[in-house]
């Protein structure tokens, strides 16, 4: 899957980013769909702890915007 330009911030300076999500919950994200074999790999572990810690931050999301 790849992200919407609206997906991403300002500071984004990937080509094409993608994401995959795995059936046995493993996270693949690359920064150019079709190119090499670079990317970032996750374990589903790592995907909470990603979450966790940006839920902790003052990421200031709407309630509304939390839903979806």
């Amino acid at each position: 899957m790849s992200w919407n330009k609206e997906d991403l911030s300002q500071y984004n300076f990937a080509d094409s980013p993608w994401f995959i999500v795995s059936t046995n919950g493993k996270v693949d994200i690359g920064n150019q769909q079709g190119f090499g074999d670079t990317k970032i790999g996750l374990q589903p572990e790592v995907m909470y702890k990603l979450v966790h810690e940006w839920l902790k931050s003052n990421h200031d999301l709407s309630s509304n915007k939390r839903i979806h």
